[in-house]
């Protein structure tokens, strides 16, 4: 798995524990103090976070760190 890839499937894991926890994308956004861009381009796989950025995002949805992590190789 390429890194491209790998960060298509972390957004991908973000956005399915989003959509289950029945929170909007631009809501996500402002819980992580960032704009709804800036969330979506996360989802897409457009940018290479840091370990920080994860944190914060998994804090913002209410899970451990390592369910964003949980996907498929």
């Amino acid at each position: 798995m390429d890194k491209k890839e790998l960060l298509v499937k972390i957004g991908q894991r973000i956005r399915e524990i989003r959509e289950s926890k029945g929170v909007h994308q631009a809501e996500l956004a402002r819980r992580c103090e960032r704009e709804s861009s800036w969330m979506a381009r996360i989802e897409m796989g457009n940018i290479n976070s840091s370990a920080y950025v994860f944190y914060r995002i998994a804090t913002a949805l209410e899970v451990k760190l390592e369910e964003l992590f949980k996907i498929d190789p």
